[in-house]
């Protein structure tokens, strides 16, 4: 048996060699690009799903733009550009995934300023995917179970394999949350961005400027904003841009036509975003007690007593669907408040209706789910408190 992992492992060792464009850094990469691009493309549904998306009309035509010529740049014709803006103040990040899908937060706004500051944020994120850091994160993980699965068994698309990508993009329980690289493949994104921001007629200088003011932030809040995550320090950082720039500038090209400033975070805000980002708030905040509490029965308890249905049902109908415990919660209450029927609304959810569309849809309200997911925390937690008090009889049902 271990002859046969040797074996496997020198075949995938030999055949999985890659370089990195630009820099020609040796890499080994186990992933081809059809199944990076596509858990890449599950991974990214899976973000928007659960987060708030504008289509405030300047904000996302400047975002297009920008992300338009860093795509002519990155010259991925096979890929299918996509770009979507997440409004969330709080959230200084921007993600892109191969295949061409770029996700922005409104929180890097303010950093960035204009398309300039942008390009910087945007050429460095469209560089993890176009060197293809997840797949060379996703390969080194693979290497590691080849003794207990076989490789088309670990590329298989399935839950695991699906998590794991989230967790080497860093936008599983929350973008950046994650680490999801390291800083020679950060310092090779840096690297490329400029050059990619330099093509597509940014000034790259104006990087030094985006991570001055990163820096402002970062030391205002006493901890880093998520885009920094991993990065080297900032002086550190600094004097490795400045070394790159002059690679950069041979493709410089000044871009026709004035630089257009971003829309501030604030202004983008609304109400009803706020009121959404709240509801998702109390999701993750099920899903989070589930993980770290081992809280699945005293949530499967809590919805059974609120729905009166049985937990084992609630149980293989989450599993069927793939989605947490607070997802199946939110989508249960709906069901529970309106008139439309579970596999309705589990279907506008899958395709990737807002919140607040689901809800008006369904003929009720944003602020009556969220009432509802509060009973339905305040409940799981006193379940767990009885369970603990019932250490001789696990089995029992809790009845509140």
């Amino acid at each position: 048996m271990k002859k046969i992992i040797s074996l496997i492992l020198i075949v995938a060792l030999i055949t999985g060699c890659a370089s990195a464009p630009y820099t020609g850094r040796s890499q080994v990469i186990l992933v081809s690009e059809g199944q990076e691009a596509a858990l890449g493309d599950d991974a990214y549904r899976h973000v928007l799903r659960d987060s708030v998306v504008t289509r405030a009309p300047d904000a996302e035509r400047i975002v297009r733009k920008v992300g338009e010529r860093i795509a002519a740049a990155a010259n991925k014709p096979e890929y299918k550009w996509e770009f979507t803006i997440i409004n969330d103040p709080e959230t200084v990040n921007a993600f892109a995934v191969p295949g061409g899908k770029v996700a922005v937060y409104t929180g890097i706004f303010g950093p960035a300023r204009d398309e300039a500051g942008l390009a910087v944020v945007l050429g460095h994120e469209v560089a993890h995917a176009l060197a293809r850091h997840p797949a060379e994160r996703m390969s080194q993980g693979l290497l590691l179970q080849l003794g207990g699965v076989g490789l088309g068994i670990a590329l298989g698309r399935n839950p695991a394999v699906a998590n794991q990508v989230l967790q080497v993009y860093g936008i599983g329980a929350g973008v950046g949350v994650a680490l999801p690289f390291g800083r020679a493949q950060e310092t090779e994104a840096d690297r490329i961005g400029l050059i990619l921001m330099a093509k597509a007629g940014y000034d790259p200088r104006v990087a030094l400027e985006l991570w001055e003011r990163m820096e402002k932030k970062e030391g205002g809040k006493g901890a880093p904003p998520e885009f920094l995550s991993t990065h080297p320090g900032y002086e550190t950082r600094i004097s490795q841009l400045r070394s790159f720039l002059p690679e950069a500038l041979i493709y410089y090209q000044a871009g026709a036509g004035r630089v257009e400033t971003l829309p501030t975070a604030e202004s983008l805000d609304t109400p009803a975003a706020k009121s959404e980002r709240e509801l998702l708030k109390r999701v993750e905040a099920i899903n989070r007690f589930v993980a770290e509490q081992n809280g699945e029965r005293p949530v499967l308890e809590a919805l059974a007593y609120e729905l009166r249905i049985n937990p084992q049902v609630i149980a293989q109908e989450r599993q069927k669907l793939q989605v947490g415990y607070g997802q199946y919660a939110a989508l249960r209450g709906l069901a529970n408040l309106g008139r439309e029927s579970i596999n309705r609304i589990v279907d506008d959810y899958q395709r990737g209706r807002s919140w607040s569309d689901i809800t008006s849809a369904n003929g009720s309200r944003v602020s009556e789910l969220m009432v509802w997911l509060g009973d339905v925390i305040r409940t799981t937690h006193n379940m767990a408190r009885q369970l603990r008090n019932l250490p001789q009889n696990p089995n029992q049902r809790w009845r509140p």
